[in-house]
């Protein structure tokens, strides 16, 4: 088996893509809802300032940083899914062979 053969090397890169698609995924929390590049905080301060024995307030705060969603494993999957498809448009035998003597 050569693995520098495209219908292998194809195959060997459809791996890391799915693989790494996956575990940013999962990495970033497995949403399953889509992409988001702010995050909504709900914090409690006080409603005057230096006196929480006044009261508290909740205050929500948003916070700027990018998750990935559900449409990163997909996208990942299709990409994977592409390599695996195209891998089979390569020959198996070998195109070359040694003229027999």
């Amino acid at each position: 088996m050569n693995l520098l053969h495209p219908r292998n090397l194809c195959r060997l890169v459809a791996i890391p893509i799915l693989s790494g698609g996956v575990g940013i995924w999962t990495w970033h929390g497995s949403r399953t809802g889509f992409w988001v590049t702010s995050v909504d905080k709900r914090v409690e301060v006080p409603v005057v300032p230096g006196m929480p024995e006044l009261g508290m307030m909740e205050s929500v705060v948003t916070e700027d940083i990018f998750l990935t969603g559900i449409e990163t494993p997909v996208v990942a999957l299709a990409l994977a899914l592409l390599l695996w498809g195209v891998s089979f448009l390569f020959s198996d035998k070998n195109e070359n062979p040694k003229e027999s003597t």
